[in-house]
């Protein structure tokens, strides 16, 4: 089920996520099992409000994937209430990641990943078309995930030039990976930038 950029990423030197909104909903767990038995993390993402372009994970999925023997599951909520939303995810999961870029002014971003380390082993900021650098920093975040396609929209290609955020993260020592419409072909630039977690859909899935 995991095609050959599996190879292609091991080459470069980046660890792969698979997103299992890429498959129809009965044939998820198959792919996160696949995922996991190749050692690649499973990328979920809960998809709500605002963000919401394409349906994302539902939370009794998302305890499905948490129970996988070995699973690495990263959850991305792209959701206008991420503390409520950080207070139903399963307990001890790998990463949560948190879509940081329409946040209230009244909301302290150091104040959810703390929320999100009560949940997960380590908690990730996800960014689109902007960094700050000093606020990410600030918030103790364990690494940024750098956004190449408008967060929860569909049929958009990766905007490679959004890999500059990846430079400008990795310059700050920052783990960075990226995430949206990356196939093989955008690998050996993503990887040259510095990014080392790279998340993939329809490019891992789309060949059995």
């Amino acid at each position: 089920m995991v095609n050959r950029i599996s190879g292609h990423a091991a080459t470069v030197g980046v660890t792969l996520a698979g997103s299992v909104i890429a498959r129809p909903v009965e044939r998820r767990l198959d792919l996160a099992r696949s995922l996991t038995a190749r050692g690649h993390w499973v990328h979920a993402d809960r998809i709500e409000g605002s963000y919401r372009g394409q349906p994302g994970v539902g939370r009794a999925d998302l305890l499905e994937l948490s129970r996988i023997p070995g699973v690495r599951l990263d959850v991305h909520l792209m959701v206008d209430d991420l503390a409520a939303e950080i207070a139903r995810l399963p307990g001890a999961i790998a990463r949560v990641t948190l879509q940081c870029d329409r946040l209230p002014p009244d909301l302290e971003l150091d104040e959810l990943v703390g929320r999100g380390r009560d949940r997960a082993r380590e908690v990730w900021l996800a960014v689109h078309g902007c960094l700050d650098l000093p606020g990410l920093k600030a918030a103790g975040a364990d690494g940024v995930l750098v956004m190449l396609t408008p967060p929860g929209q569909p049929g958009h290609l990766a905007d490679l030039r959004q890999l500059a955020l990846v430079r400008a993260a990795v310059g700050a020592r920052l783990p960075a990976g990226v995430d949206g419409g990356v196939t093989g072909a955008g690998l050996d630039s993503i990887a040259a930038c510095g990014a080392r977690y790279v998340v993939v859909g329809r490019a891992i899935a789309g060949d059995d």
